[in-house]
């Protein structure tokens, strides 16, 4: 839970994508990412992933030249995710709390997933009109020409800009996740007071893999990718007792996935297929010469693009 809360914090804080100067939508969602990234406001919001419907709030101010944020799970166990400056801060139900600077979370950030342009394989239009939260507001479609990625669809207030409304559709346009305000409060008066750090019990950070350590020298390689994906900065992770794990992004400036290589000591490993909203995971056990290896992709696209992706996966020591 906590994973998708951080990944909605940094969706609801990101531009959604950059558009080619010439596009017909450029400025309205550049107005967009400008409104997100400057304005102050706070709001509650549902957030739809799968079948499971939770309520959040939202808090976003710029002060003393510095951004702040604090989104809140208003059910269930209590979470939160709250951005200083540089800073973010996962709040966990235990009453823990965990460090971490923005290029630690960068794999999951949209917007360092951004292509300079549009993309070739999306097809972006202004819709016409809508109403969200009892505020008019612009539709706009994002729509993929093959069947690798996910659609979106977008609601942008007309008096702020702010995204009200976002979708992310399959290929029959159906919604696989949704993020819609209920209530938008604009220029709510937020103080530093507002994005304080509450008591924990504890603090952790997320641990730095030593540069010595052999999974730094994995080399994480896709033998097949759809059009328009590359290769991200590979990363290494490690939390808790857990092994460090190798980390490769692949994006195509909008529709992102990360594959990572765990090295598995002989017995069995857990193989398979999950899904949850438009978030897939499929882990397989690879042999290669510098060991085995437990691969996972995770990220929003489709299961039979992942599947074919992974399959064409290779790991090799870089020494």
């Amino acid at each position: 839970m906590m994973l998708r809360v951080l990944s909605l914090f940094l969706i609801l804080s990101s531009p959604l994508l950059a558009l080619a100067e010439d596009s017909p939508a450029h400025s309205q969602l550049q107005a967009m990412a400008q409104a997100n990234r400057s304005l102050n406001y706070t709001g509650r919001f549902l957030y739809q992933f799968g079948a499971e419907v939770s309520t959040m709030e939202l808090s976003h101010a710029v002060i003393d030249g510095r951004e702040y944020q604090r989104l809140t799970h208003l059910d269930g166990r209590m979470v939160e995710v709250l951005q200083r400056g540089d800073e973010v801060l996962c709040l966990h139900p235990d009453r823990t709390l965990t460090r971490i600077t923005q290029n630690q979370v960068h794999p999951l950030s949209i917007s360092d997933r951004l292509a300079s342009d549009v993309p070739e394989q999306y097809n972006i239009l202004v819709d016409g009109d809508g109403r969200v939260a009892g505020r008019n507001a612009t539709r706009m479609r994002v729509a993929p020409l093959d069947t690798h990625r996910y659609g979106y669809r977008l609601w942008l207030d007309n008096e702020s800009r702010l995204l009200l409304k976002s979708e992310v559709v399959d290929g029959s346009g159906v919604a696989l996740e949704r993020v819609e305000f209920v209530s938008l409060e604009l220029a709510p008066g937020l103080t530093l007071q507002d994005f304080d750090v509450p008591e924990v019990m504890r603090e952790k950070a997320l641990n730095e893999v030593p540069s010595s350590h052999p999974v730094q020298q994995l080399l994480v390689e896709a033998d097949w990718l759809p059009a328009g994906f590359r290769s991200v900065d590979q990363d290494w992770r490690s939390a808790g007792d857990r092994a460090p794990v190798a980390a490769q992004g692949f994006s195509d400036g909008l529709a992102a996935f990360t594959v990572f290589v765990e090295a598995v000591e002989g017995g069995s490993v857990e193989e398979g297929v999950s899904r949850v909203g438009p978030t897939v995971a499929v882990s397989r056990r690879l042999t290669a010469p510098s060991g085995a290896y437990l691969v996972t992709l995770v990220g929003e696209v489709p299961q039979s693009t992942a599947e074919r992706v992974i399959q064409g996966i290779r790991v090799r020591d870089a020494r």
